[in-house]
């Protein structure tokens, strides 16, 4: 009979207690629910089954204790709304008995809980905006241009960064390490980024340049590089400035523009390879003329050893070398006596000499040999390289001036490690013995049109040429 009286009930666990908290249970087919749930209401135990023992005392507690009946009967409205839903949710249930049993409690909870997701949201926020910020300030440093350059430059320094398939040469790692140096004083706070790069940028990068008196042969070459580290790091997904590429347009170089590139003509070769020498100048001596008579760069002539000698199927006797600028292998027939006259003084284990001391030397040398071969000393035309105008500034090289205020040299002091390439090419086209694709392939040059930069001819030398070809009168041995 108290089962019918009210659906709240003590358990069984709890009937000895003095005071026990109400249960009731609810079932629902359509839900599949069947759960206990609390009242959350306490009630004393004996008082609770005495209501319960018959009708008349159950409307007595009920008169006494109205505001309890009063939400039981609440809880009773609500649980029955709830089950008899669209959706049965065990949480919402417990939150609206709490509702009414202890709204104090229940303001409580909702209060810590309404606290605690606005302090997850806010944390939420914070963690939001530090990302944000953190992938602002990523995004800022990848969008500065000499941050993506200075990490090239390492890269291929350590060999973290391949071309292609193989290390940078060590040339190109210091031509690149000379760029870096010449944009961090372009650049000097940082602030450029890859989406300024722009017609008005490369303007303004030509036009310090031009301030700091570089050459216009040397502002092409820094244009390309920076052109190519534009491209690098498009190619690698850091910028996506796809417009920047066509801003780039080279200089036309004037002759007046660069220094005077010469060569040395078979002539001068022989009375250098005549000349008598010893100790470091005869081995500096030896090696230029090795850079001569290959065609090679000094990064190359400068590193034969034994291991590159070998011959042909047919037998000649070539030079095998893999450049290391461009990696490309190339095979240098031993034609001229000399060359093999020098091997064979060092039994083809050919000296070593680092390049600064090969570049002084040799100056010292052919300086001495022009009181004996005039042409050597003959003064032409030429531009100060930016080495040498820090040189003069610093004090430590007077040049002299013509009446128009132009630079003017000796050939002597003209000459360079890469005077050995120029005369050689030069001196081979001269011949008229071979093809341009044979004589690529001796020099390694790709290109017609950069092999032909190396041909070094006045408008004389060229009438002579041409004579010579029409009134053949003498042979030339390359």
């Amino acid at each position: 009979m108290a089962k019918s009286l009210s659906r709240f009930f003590i358990r069984k666990q709890d009937e000895k207690n003095e005071i026990a908290t109400l249960f009731f249970r609810v079932q629902n087919k359509k839900h599949k629910v069947d759960t206990l749930f609390s009242s959350q209401i306490r009630v004393n135990v004996a008082e609770w089954k005495g209501a319960l023992s018959c009708p008349e005392k159950w409307m007595r507690h009920q008169r006494a204790n109205f505001n309890l009946h009063d939400s039981l009967n609440r809880i009773e409205l609500v649980v029955t709304s709830e089950v008899e839903g669209m959706s049965f949710d065990k949480s919402h249930v417990e939150a609206e008995i709490l509702a009414i049993a202890n709204p104090k409690k229940a303001e409580a909870i909702m209060k810590a809980k309404r606290e605690e997701e606005e302090r997850q949201q806010e944390e939420q926020r914070i963690k939001a905006d530090q990302e944000r910020l953190i992938k602002e300030g990523i995004d800022a440093e990848r969008a500065k241009i000499w941050n993506f350059l200075n990490h090239f430059c390492e890269e291929i320094k350590s060999g973290a960064r391949l071309n292609g398939h193989n290390r940078y040469a060590p040339g190109t790692v210091k031509a690149w390490f000379s760029f870096r140096k010449l944009y961090d004083m372009f650049d000097k706070k940082h602030r450029f980024t890859w989406y300024q790069v722009d017609r008005a940028f490369v303007t303004k990068f030509l036009a310090f340049m031009e301030k700091n008196d570089y050459m216009v042969s040397a502002q092409n070459k820094y244009l390309v590089d920076l052109r190519a580290i534009v491209n690098y790091a498009y190619l690698d997904g850091i910028h996506d400035n796809d417009r920047a590429m066509q801003y780039f347009s080279k200089k036309k170089i004037e002759d007046g523009d660069k220094a005077i590139e010469i060569y040395l003509s078979e002539a001068e070769l022989q009375a250098l390879y005549e000349m008598p020498l010893s100790g470091k100048q005869d081995e500096v001596r030896d090696i230029f003329l090795v850079g001569c008579y290959t065609c090679q760069r000094v990064s190359d002539y400068n590193d034969i050893d034994k291991d590159c000698f070998t011959t042909t199927a047919k037998g000649t006797p070539v030079i095998r070398l893999v450049q290391k600028k461009t990696r490309n292998e190339v095979k240098i027939p031993i034609m001229n006596p000399n060359l093999r006259a020098i091997c064979d003084k060092y039994a083809y284990n050919l000296p070593s000499v680092v390049d600064v001391i090969l570049n002084r030397y040799i100056k010292d040398i052919l300086k001495n040999l022009s009181e004996s071969v005039p042409t050597l000393g003959k003064i032409v035309t030429t531009k100060l390289t930016m080495k040498q105008k820090k040189l003069v500034k610093d004090g430590k090289l007077v040049v002299e001036r013509n009446d128009k205020g132009e630079v003017v040299m000796p050939r002597y002091a003209c000459v360079t490690t890469h005077t050995a390439r120029r005369s050689g090419i030069t001196n081979m086209y001269l011949t008229h013995k071979y093809t341009i694709v044979q004589m690529m392939h001796v020099s390694g040059h790709k290109t017609q049109k950069t092999f032909m930069d190396y041909i070094k001819l006045s408008s004389d030398e060229i009438a002579d040429d041409i004579d010579a070809i029409a009134n053949p009168t003498k042979a030339d041995v390359f």
